[in-house]
């Protein structure tokens, strides 16, 4: 039941996957919850384009993360000090390639470690692996854009991949939307440099226990998931050519947060509750040379 609400739910993410811009950024997430604890995310990340011209674009970069969980410990019957603070770091590339006026191929893959370092070393079970594929079909008559593919990403705290369709359509010069899974959005440009959207996102975390940890007096090793489905608006401003600056806010419909074996099953769950939700962001943007066509 767990799987088939978070696939109905599953309508949004923080990243549209093919129409990803490269560049250089600073991220901040907050999502308090005053009974189980705090979750605050701090993240850099960049993507440069090695190759940028009209037929194809191969971008490499990487991110670093520190994820904190503040937990209220007096409604936690255990200790939680191994599994507050994790980091992760990777190394990605993207590939994308016009293969015609109309079609257009996405590939995505990286590696990724992300752990407690409860022991002060990377183990074999810190190392993760993410991965996308897509095909686009751009209507000219429509102005409207498909993709389908499939993905698989921890950052969502889901061990299965997920697939990828999406409708995609520029109304005019200052509406668009997106219909699918996993991405659903609208976007008003009203100004300028200015943009307000509406957006239901899929968030979430994944991280490795590397030194095991004591529930119910009994050592288990595992890692810990974090998915919330979060709905709210958010403002977008570019300046200076390349700069855009993003302000985020919204509620959390769902939430989830797990210590699981290395078989996925629950060994506890934290019954995290709906709350509110507050991203910042700050990011370089690289300029694209593609002919991939850029409806949102």
């Amino acid at each position: 039941m767990k799987k088939v609400l978070i696939l109905l739910l599953f309508i949004g993410t923080k990243v549209s996957f093919a129409q990803q811009e490269d560049g250089v950024y600073v991220n901040t997430e907050l999502l308090p919850s005053t009974g189980v604890g705090t979750t605050v995310k701090l993240e850099a990340g960049i993507d440069i384009p090695v190759i940028n011209t009209a037929k194809e674009k191969l971008t490499v970069g990487g991110t670093v993360q520190n994820t904190s969980f503040n937990y209220v410990d007096d409604d936690v019957p255990f200790e939680t000090e191994e599994i507050e603070n994790f980091n992760a770091f990777s190394f990605r590339f993207t590939y994308q390639r016009s293969l015609s006026d109309n079609w257009a191929l996405n590939i995505m893959g990286e590696s990724q470690v992300s752990s407690n370092f409860g022991e002060n070393e990377i183990k074999g079970d810190d190392l993760f692996f993410n991965a996308l594929v897509t095909l686009e079909k751009y209507n000219a008559d429509k102005n409207s854009l498909w993709v389908f593919g499939a993905a698989y990403d921890i950052k969502y705290g889901l061990y299965y991949p997920i697939p990828v369709i999406s409708y995609t359509k520029r109304v005019d010069e200052e509406w668009a939307y997106k219909i699918g899974v996993p991405d659903s959005r609208v976007k008003w440009s009203f100004a300028k440099n200015h943009e307000l959207e509406g957006f239901a996102t899929l968030n979430g975390f994944t991280g490795n226990v590397n030194d095991g940890i004591d529930v119910y007096k009994v050592e288990y090793s595992g890692t810990l998931r974090q998915t919330s489905v979060l709905l709210g608006l958010g403002y977008n401003f570019s300046f200076w050519d390349h700069f855009k600056a993003t302000l985020n806010g919204g509620y959390s419909v769902y939430n989830s947060l797990q210590l699981q074996d290395y078989d996925n099953e629950e060994i506890y769950d934290f019954e995290i509750p709906n709350s509110f939700y507050l991203n910042v962001g700050l990011k370089y943007v690289f300029k694209n040379n593609t002919n991939v066509k850029r409806l949102y």
